[in-house]
């Protein structure tokens, strides 16, 4: 005789029939297709019960997995396959723009460790850049980045971070651009910018930034300018415009506009000339006329013409001689004959000729002159003035660029 349950018994009973079923229910629908031996094929899957098979694994005759089609996005497109090897995956193809056109492809080892990964950005088909991996990580990269089937661009990674990429930007076949990283920064490049085979411009970064670089001018391996940066704006530059090999011209700039440029004139290795500039114009110039270290001439400018000048002549690095230009053309000389700090003579001048002269009861000069200084110490206002560049030149650089100014003594 069958004994009834309780209501709460059979309830349980229902309800956990009911989950059995749900269960079942939820499980992705497969379907097996098997070979005249009894042996598995092929298997397809609807992984996310929509109705629509998007995985599919098909076997080898040993019913290891020969390969699995993926449509991860279920599109109806396969975006994926993996292909194995005596049972284990060796290589995976992947349409990453969901469209069913392949443009990834991964290489694997025996342990399932990628050896290499083939890449199409520029959707033509087959890979352009290919990646080679070692212990997991990137070693090296290769790209056609014009399409032309020639690689023109290498990269190589230590510790998976970029250290160096070799461009050939003109396709002979050559490298001509070189960068250099550290811990994944560019830190520097190099350019052939001639095809000829040597560098000619070198680029020196921090943070990501240019801060320094230098040009080789004439195509004889050595450098004839540098020039150096802050941000976006160039806050100095040196230039060997003899050929020398030693630089002759420094040139110091404020917010992007050149202040000041200080000169070799002479190529005689003595830094000799400083101009002053405003807005970008010439306004003031210093000599050093007897090459003893010390400016003993000053000029004024006013729109591009000569408008009055100072000169020591005795050397004590003051004032004794003022001119004054109308037009470009001296017409006043004042002189300090006695080197009291008074005027003592006067000459006017017409037409580059004296047309007279008087001697002057020791009167005030025409301006309270400013002493003059040492070329050196000018010299160091321009190279101390840039803490940016002291740091990414080093000290050597810069006692290299003073030895110039150390003959001058």
């Amino acid at each position: 005789m069958l004994k009834r349950l309780p209501v709460p018994a059979l309830l349980a009973l229902t309800l956990a029939a009911f989950l059995i079923a749900s269960a079942f229910a939820q499980q992705p629908v497969a379907s097996f297709f098997y070979d005249e031996k009894g042996n598995v094929v092929r298997q397809e899957r609807d992984t996310n019960n929509d109705g629509k098979m998007d995985r599919w694994t098909h076997y080898d005759r040993q019913g290891q997995i020969e390969r699995i089609e993926q449509d991860s996005n279920f599109d109806g497109k396969i975006d994926a396959m993996v292909y194995y090897e005596n049972g284990k995956p060796r290589r995976q193809e992947i349409a990453s723009k969901n469209d069913g056109q392949f443009d990834t492809w991964i290489f694997l080892d025996a342990s399932g460790e990628i050896e290499r990964k083939g890449q199409d950005p520029n959707r033509t088909g087959k890979p352009t850049q290919w990646v080679y991996y070692k212990n997991g990580q990137p070693v090296r990269s290769e790209e056609d980045t014009k399409g032309r089937g020639v690689t023109n661009r290498t990269v190589q990674f230590r510790d998976g971070k970029v250290s160096r990429v070799d461009e050939d930007t003109n396709s002979d076949g050559k490298p001509d651009s070189y960068s250099f990283y550290e811990d994944g920064q560019l830190v520097r490049k190099e350019l052939d910018r001639k095809f000829s085979g040597k560098i000619d411009l070198w680029g020196y970064y921090r943070d990501g930034r240019l801060v320094k670089q230098e040009e080789d001018m004439r195509g004889d391996g050595r450098v004839g300018r540098i020039v150096y940066f802050n941000g976006d704006e160039v806050i100095r530059r040196e230039e060997d415009g003899a050929g020398r090999g030693r630089m002759d011209m420094v040139e110091s700039f404020y917010q992007g506009r050149l202040e000041k440029r200080l000169r070799d004139s002479k190529a005689s290795g003595k830094w000799d000339l400083i101009f002053f500039f405003k807005d970008n114009e010439l306004i003031r110039e210093e000599r050093d006329s007897d090459g003893d270290g010390f400016f003993d001439m000053r000029f004024w400018y006013e729109n591009g013409k000569v408008a009055r000048q100072e000169a020591d002549t005795n050397k004590d690095r003051r004032v004794d001689v003022w001119v004054r230009f109308e037009n470009g053309e001296m017409v006043e000389q004042l002189e300090d004959q006695n080197f009291t700090g008074k005027v003592s003579a006067r000459y006017t001048f017409k037409g580059g000729q004296v047309s007279g002269q008087e001697q002057l009861a020791n009167i005030d000069p025409p301006s309270v002159p400013t002493p003059f200084g040492s070329v050196e110490a000018e010299l160091r206002t321009m190279l101390g003035s840039d803490s940016v560049m002291a740091s990414a030149v080093g000290q050597s650089r810069k006692q290299a660029v003073l030895s110039a100014a150390s003959e001058v003594k």
